[in-house]
């Protein structure tokens, strides 16, 4: 079973460059002293540890880890 941990590689400086740009709206601040806002995340991928084909379930697997590390609830089918 291969597994990529979040921070496992660092990313270099080409990867920065080619990393994709925030599009979504951003969430609005929380009021002071509250606590952050906690999301349901639902991702859908047809590959997912341990059976890897190419580099999708890898980033998957990584981007699901984080978000959960986070503190948001996520869901992968």
């Amino acid at each position: 079973m291969t597994t990529l941990r979040v921070g496992a590689q660092p990313a270099t400086a080409t990867d920065r460059l080619h990393r994709p740009t925030l599009t979504s709206r951003p969430t609005p601040p929380s009021p002071a002293g509250a606590a952050p806002r906690t999301r349901r995340i639902l991702m859908l991928s047809w590959e997912y540890p341990p059976v890897l084909v190419g580099g999708l379930g890898r980033h998957v697997h990584a981007l699901s880890v984080a978000l959960a590390a986070a503190g948001h609830e996520v869901t992968v089918v």
